[in-house]
């Protein structure tokens, strides 16, 4: 991150228009893996106006269509980690625009990553997997090798979320074996949250809470502080599994609630909330699991998660009852 910060310190000292946008997007993609959201989307929009008001001023090799994708796909996928839904729909079909209009496959790509992952964030995991499967097939086809590591390890998320751990476990590792070779150190990490929750799926719990573990100090050490509190939640998910561990369960899921909010990851907030809900009643804290799934249900109904939505609804239902 302080690399990106300096490319951009640089490029606006020397007034250097043509590295300046690339400099702003990456630098939001830097503050967007780490976590800082709110510093990241003024970055992109900025980028996005230099690309579309002065097209010609870009580094050699690229073209501004294509920086347009990547910066309204960037947007795109801030907006659904934070809940934005209507936002995160309106730059996905901007990426897809620009895709569509120059036709070349890293663009198809990142403008269908973008509209995968906005609907994975909405937790509409049939249509995710349906994008994310084709998107993975036109990388795969014509060796867009940056992306595939990125969009395997979402296509794994998924299968781990729908319970096919067999599958994820697979797709999983070949993400990792994928982003080793390009050197995307964050897809390994993030790949390895997913591994945690696979193998406790696959009958290995302690296996699965080391690994997320491990994922929260190595993240931590990087700043990665958005794959941080996923593995959190992954190692608190699997605790919720053993009666024994409830109260640790309860305790790293209100961490991972309250952590959540505070860097604006609304739908995980919900999710995050949604399950503690699940912990407190099962452990006859009923009034405490109704404020939770209360919170919770404002979270969806913001983000527009429609499934969740419904879930806590009928949890707080039968709770009331």
């Amino acid at each position: 991150m302080t690399a990106s910060e300096e490319a951009v310190a640089l490029a606006d000292r020397l007034n250097n228009r043509t590295w300046l946008g690339l400099a702003e997007y990456g630098l939001g993609q830097a503050y967007f893996i780490a976590g800082k959201y709110a510093e990241a989307d003024p970055l992109l929009t900025q980028a996005i106006t230099r690309f579309s008001e002065n097209p010609q001023d870009v580094p050699p090799g690229t073209t501004a269509s294509s920086l347009l994708v990547l910066c309204h796909m960037m947007k795109a996928i801030l907006a659904a980690y934070t809940g934005e839904h209507d936002e995160a729909v309106r730059n996905a079909q901007r990426a897809r625009d620009f895709a569509n209009q120059s036709n070349r496959p890293y663009d198809l790509v990142a403008a269908g990553y973008a509209r995968g992952m906005v609907y994975r964030e909405r937790s509409d995991l049939d249509k995710a997997e349906e994008l994310l499967a084709d998107v993975a097939r036109l990388a795969r086809e014509n060796e867009v090798r940056l992306f595939l590591p990125l969009v395997l390890c979402m296509l794994g998320s998924i299968y781990v979320q729908s319970g096919r751990a067999t599958r994820a476990e697979r797709i999983l590792l070949e993400a990792k074996q994928e982003a080793q070779s390009v050197g995307n150190q964050t897809v390994m990490a993030l790949a390895s949250v997913y591994l945690a929750s696979t193998y406790a799926q696959l009958g290995d719990p302690v296996r699965g809470i080391e690994i997320a573990r491990g994922c929260q100090a190595g993240a931590k050490q990087k700043g990665y502080q958005s794959i941080e509190l996923q593995a959190l939640l992954a190692e608190a998910m699997i605790l919720a599994q053993d009666d024994t561990s409830a109260d640790r369960a309860i305790a790293q899921l209100e961490r991972a609630a309250g952590t959540a909010a505070q860097i604006g990851m609304r739908p995980l907030s919900g999710i995050a909330k949604g399950a503690l809900a699940r912990l407190l009643a099962v452990s006859g804290r009923t009034s405490e699991a109704q404020d939770e799934l209360n919170q919770a249900i404002e979270l969806f109904a913001k983000s527009k998660m429609t499934t969740q939505l419904e879930r806590a609804r009928l949890e707080l239902a039968k709770l009331s009852n």
